[in-house]
């Protein structure tokens, strides 16, 4: 074994058990390396200035880890932490996984891809209350569990993910209680606080009660509370949007926990799930440009930090294509993008990068936002103990077609005028005590129970900076917009320049447009999106129309499309009665520049420009190096099992297995990447039910190594371990096994481990 560890980093070989319980899972926890030292400063660093993208590794999908990772372009990919998804599908009647065979070994292996291609990472065990991992309720303190080892020996491990904490809580097979699992959220928000990573939770409102909503848990459960004050930089929520109820109560509790001082940093888990078309229905009408608004609005006028996922990976992020031919005339798994993943969210990511989305401060938002709700009621329902208040949002942003609370099925909003609301359960320091006007619900009805007060006293707050029926805020010199509606119509909007020095800008969005307008003195950048990959024809294109009023001279345009897969847009111009009109047909991102001025005077002229700081890639890992047979290149093989969960096999360490088989041209490779010229030890992991195998050869970079024996096992789930001296030379090598003739029987690969 080759010794690498540096000063800090001692490299050692112990192996630890320890005994839990997760479905009657005992998972044997490895300690490979002893590398992390607790010591609470933060691994990567999340703000405004360092924003952070959680893109999915999803067991849905069968994922290749390298391969995905691969995929994310090299602009975006320091802002990038993976999510581990070890995505929930059991069957309760077999008691058996359908997606995640073991999720400590699974997670374990798919973390050693990304600590060997330098990418954070973080895990996710569990989605609603069923969850792969164990739930710890007592001790308080995590020493030598599964959860410390995944800091204590990965450097670019980041945190734990549970997503949509709604449902799935008190079941016979998983009897969390959601009270429990706040109480593990406790003990983990101390653990990634001495590790210097986070705790990601997202919420989805739902039908069947809020009593587990975050201002609920803050309620009920004093330990959680006091762990979101002791460790809230550690600690970030996000909104979701699986269910189709409570839209913007979900908002307001997210938004609010960050503004109120409960969460380090909020985020948004977009998920097409929850989609209601025009008629109500879920999932009518829905294409990814859907999310163009909620992410600009999230990003510019909420100042999340955080965008996670979005969901549905296997329909909107990534898919596996038709295997390959390499080069060695290996079949090899293929994978590519979404256009609507490049065209939506990488693209969205990039007008972050290039500064035209400049995400506020929290000190930012308060100050905007000016209102806030605590929610102080202890008695009725739960609605009116854990909720926003009923009305709240009636006569401000609220859709005049949708209902209240659990009937509230739209997250677009009629006005930009009214920032969001937040609620909350308190308000922890004193920024969060900056809030202008501090509402509590006890009082909520006195105060703004008539639309007619809530509505004078906000207009008073927020004078109309726009007419029209699209959906305009501004922040300093830049304006979000989108149309807000589901039906098809187009929104239309006139804003007064702020700091341009002509008159005004006149909109027409078609459905689902939405984008950025930034003013100077003399001229505007516009940055539109549109991309419908499942609405429209590839080559059918949406129109949106600019005016612009009380030019000087007749402006010039120049635009860029920015999309992948695009079809080119079309833009044509003309300059009538000092009116200049631009008609702009597209279907993606698109960036306009308009040299507009003319010869308004007293213009703002001082506004903020975002300011980013690439962060820095994780410490180099040192520990072993896992490379699961599913995702080897191959030829002849009998089968290969991506999934091999309910297969009659059992105990493989990733997601799957390959059945080499037992042909005479069989064969397998992949690429092993180590960090200096040596030796190391390769232990194969295999099973072999029906013989003894010996007509196998080892190859090393093309060069044959040894001819292998394998000896017969009891089962093909009976894993058993070859293990060889190898050399290898720094950065990438070939390592392959080759039939030499008809095996004795059939051959079953788990992984190989390089240590």
């Amino acid at each position: 074994m080759k010794n690498f560890k540096k000063a800090v980093c001692a490299l050692m070989a112990v192996l630890m058990l320890i005994t839990c319980c997760a479905c009657g899972q005992s998972p044997t926890v490895e300690r490979t390396v002893s590398v992390c030292e607790p010591n609470g400063e933060l691994r990567r660093p999340i703000s405004t200035e360092q924003p952070m993208w959680i893109v999915h590794i999803d067991s849905w999908n069968n994922a290749d880890p390298e391969k995905i990772i691969d995929l994310i372009p090299e602009d975006i990919l320091p802002y990038v932490v993976f999510n581990i998804s070890l995505s929930i599908s059991w069957d309760s009647d077999t008691k058996t996984w359908g997606l995640v065979n073991d999720g400590y070994e699974c997670a374990k292996s798919w973390l050693r891809t990304c600590a060997e291609k330098n990418v954070w990472a973080m895990i996710q065990p569990a989605s609603g209350g069923q969850c792969h991992f164990p739930d710890y309720v007592e001790p308080s303190d995590m020493k030598d569990t599964i959860f410390e080892e995944f800091f204590r020996d990965y450097p670019n491990f980041l945190g734990f993910n549970y997503c949509e904490q709604f449902w799935g809580f008190d079941q016979e097979d998983f009897p969390t209680t959601y009270i429990e699992r706040y109480k593990h959220f406790t003990n983990l928000l101390k653990l990634t606080h001495d590790y210097g990573g986070y705790l990601v939770v997202s919420w989805c409102g739902n039908q069947w009660g809020q009593a587990l909503n975050p201002i609920a848990m803050l309620k009920q459960v004093p330990e959680f509370e006091q762990a979101c004050l002791d460790y809230t930089e550690n600690y970030i929520l996000c909104e979701k949007h699986t269910q189709v109820g409570y839209l913007h109560d979900v908002e307001s509790q997210v938004l609010g926990a960050y503004l109120s001082g409960y969460s380090g940093q909020a985020g948004l888990r977009y998920d097409g799930s929850g989609w209601t078309g025009p008629d109500g229905q879920t999932n009518t009408k829905f294409t990814m440009a859907t999310g163009v608004a909620i992410h600009l609005e999230r990003l510019m006028q909420q100042g999340y930090t955080v965008i996670d996922g979005p969901e549905l990976i296997w329909t909107e992020c990534f898919r596996e294509t038709s295997a390959e031919r390499t080069e060695q005339g290996y079949s090899s798994r293929k994978w590519e993008m979404y256009d609507q993943f490049q065209n939506v969210m990488i693209d969205i990511f990039r007008k972050v990068l290039d500064g035209t989305i400049r995400i506020p401060t929290r000190e930012e938002v308060i100050n905007n936002t000016k209102a806030v709700i605590i929610q102080d009621v202890d008695k009725g329902d739960d609605d009116a103990k854990y909720c926003s208040p009923k009305t709240l949002f009636n006569g401000l942003y609220k859709m005049d077609n949708d209902g209240m609370l659990r009937d509230n099925r739209n997250f677009f909003k009629k006005s930009g005028r009214y920032p969001t609301i937040p609620t909350v359960y308190a308000l922890a320091d004193d920024t969060a005590k900056g809030f202008e006007i501090q509402i509590n619900s006890s009082e909520y009805n006195k105060r703004w129970g008539k639309e007619e007060n809530k509505l004078a006293e906000l207009n008073e707050l927020f004078p109309e900076e726009y007419t029209g029926d699209i959906y305009a805020r501004r922040s300093d010199n830049t304006w979000t917009v989108y149309n807000p509606y589901k039906s098809g119509q187009s929104a239309e909007g006139v804003i007064p320049f702020k700091y341009n020095t002509a008159d005004k800008v006149e909109l027409t969005l078609s459905q689902y447009s939405g984008g950025i307008i930034s003013e100077y003195a003399d001229s505007l950048k516009i940055y539109l999106n549109n991309y419908d990959n499942e609405l429209l024809s590839a080559f059918k294109l949406k129109t949106d129309v600019i005016k612009v009023y009380g030019c000087t001279e007749e402006p010039t345009l120049t635009y860029n499309d920015r999309g992948v897969s695009q079809v080119k847009s079309k833009v044509n111009t003309s300059w009538e009665g000092g009116v200049f009109t631009a008609t702009i047909e597209h279907n993606g991102p698109i960036d306009i520049e308009i040299s507009a001025k003319g010869t308004e005077s007293g213009r703002l002229t001082e506004y903020k420009t975002a300011t980013l700081v690439e962060p820095k890639r994780p410490p180099v890992y040192h520990g072993p190096h896992q490379y699961e047979a599913e995702n080897f290149d191959s030829i002849s093989i009998q089968k290969n099992l991506p999934n091999g969960c309910r297969s009659g096999v059992d105990g493989f360490k990733g997601q799957g297995y390959m059945i080499f088989g037992s042909k005479e041209d069989a064969a397998v490779l992949d690429h092993v990447s180590v960090l200096e010229d040596g030796k190391y030890t390769l232990t194969l992991r295999y099973s072999s039910p029906d013989a003894s195998i010996s007509k196998l050869n080892l190859y090393v970079n093309g060069k044959k190594v040894s001819s292998l024996s394998l000896g017969k096992t009891s089962s093909a789930s009976d894993w058993q371990e070859y293990t060889i001296e190898v050399k290898l030379n720094k950065g990438d090598n070939t390592v392959e096994l080759k039939a030499t003739g008809e095996l004795q029987g059939a051959l079953y690969l788990d992984c190989m481990i390089i240590s």
